[in-house]
């Protein structure tokens, strides 16, 4: 399968899959890097899908923001800065990866979950 990961001006990946693939992608990370709550609760939001869809909506806002612990963030644990849920003839979730988050892992990682041709693409101004 072939897969777009997106680096916008801020250095930030962001990949777009449906919810399924999200968590496979998400749960390959954490095994990965070890248990971190940032990852764990990305997770909790992508598999409660519906409820947080309906959630953000009702507050018009774009984005559902996971929560960080500050030592992790310190740390560089930190992997998810935030997530987009949409509906267009499925669940699909945006995840916008944090900057320091190094792209190849996220390559390894899509590669794992069944994604072979990994496109990466650099925003320029």
């Amino acid at each position: 399968m072939q897969i777009k990961v997106v680096v916008d001006f801020a250095g930030s990946p962001h990949v777009v899959l449906d919810k399924e693939s999200a968590i496979r992608l998400l749960s390959t990370l954490a095994e990965a890097m070890g248990p971190s709550r940032n990852l764990s609760e990305s997770i909790r939001i992508v598999s409660n899908f519906e409820e947080y869809y309906r959630l953000s909506r009702k507050r018009f806002e774009e984005f559902v923001f996971p929560p960080k612990d500050p030592a992790e963030s310190l740390r560089g644990y930190t992997v998810v800065q935030k997530l987009r849920l949409t509906k267009n003839g499925g669940e699909y979730v945006e995840i916008v990866f944090d900057r320091r988050t190094r792209i190849e892992l996220i390559k390894e990682a899509l590669g794992k979950i069944g994604y072979v041709d990994v496109t990466i693409e650099r925003q320029s101004i």
